[in-house]
């Protein structure tokens, strides 16, 4: 474990910001679960999507709660395990950490819970949470073909490979996640990926049921966001920005978005 000072160090040279402790902690967490997630033979089956592999593979400037995988050849007996050897791995090392188990028909789902983690770090306050810090892990199995990618892991003295869903497949995901879902999340993440030229995955458009041109279908939905629905989402997204200045880019969400597929 880093000691509270080299936390905030390694911090500072990911250019995290340094106001926002809570952030800077949970994602340091997230590497050190991931980590001890991809040592193991089953971790491999555990491809990585999601907000936070936008976070710390791609270094998208936005702090991420939750770990989502997708799987095909996971059981729930394995996933299971998996977690159990990284809390083990975990404990090992100084954390104390609990660990909890809720599934629903093709997601599994798994609680570690940090419960004395603020105060050993000197970050907890009014707005700590009572059970601690808890970070999800969730695998979905989908129904279209995962095609994984590898990409390196940095960050708080600590690199490894991680086991990555494509990003094709994670672009169409967050599509149909915006179509369906009012988040601001999806929608800067979307603005993200659009920015940098993300490939869209058709067989994952098709295999969740978005039909039609998809970044036209983008467009639509956006434009039906009232203003003062904008101005809510921006709210709600606002502390998890690196700059909350960038909340800016939701609430002028339908001119941008109309820019950046113009672009793409």
């Amino acid at each position: 474990m880093l000691t509270s000072d080299a936390l905030l160090q390694a911090a500072k040279e990911r250019g995290m910001p340094e106001g926002k402790l809570l952030g800077i902690l949970r994602e340091y967490l997230q590497v050190l679960i991931l980590k001890e997630l991809y040592r193991l033979h089953t971790g491999k089956k555990f491809c990585f999507t999601g907000g936070t592999y936008l976070r710390l593979v791609h270094q998208a400037k936005r702090f991420s709660e939750d770990l989502d995988f997708n799987s095909k050849g996971l059981t729930k007996s394995e996933f299971e395990h998996t977690l159990n050897q990284v809390q083990a791995a975990l404990k090992k090392i100084g954390m104390e950490v609990r660990l909890g188990f809720s599934h629903w028909q093709n997601l599994w789902v798994a609680e570690l819970i940090f419960p004395d983690v603020e105060r050993v770090y000197g970050v907890a306050s009014r707005h700590s949470k009572k059970e601690g810090v808890v970070i999800k892990a969730e695998v979905m199995r989908p129904r279209w073909k995962i095609e994984p990618e590898a990409f390196v892991i940095r960050g708080f003295g600590e690199m490894y490979p991680a086991v990555c869903t494509q990003k094709g497949a994670l672009f169409a995901d967050k599509i149909d996640a915006l179509l369906k879902k009012n988040r601001a999340r999806h929608l800067f993440d979307l603005m993200f990926m659009l920015g940098a030229k993300y490939p869209i995955d058709a067989k994952v458009l098709n295999a969740v049921g978005v039909k039609g041109p998809p970044l036209e279908a983008v467009v639509r939905r956006v434009e039906r966001f009232s203003a003062q629905d904008l101005k809510r989402l921006a709210e709600s997204l606002r502390p998890f920005l690196f700059d909350e200045q960038e909340a800016g880019l939701i609430v002028n969400a339908k001119t941008i978005i109309r820019q950046l597929v113009e672009q793409y």
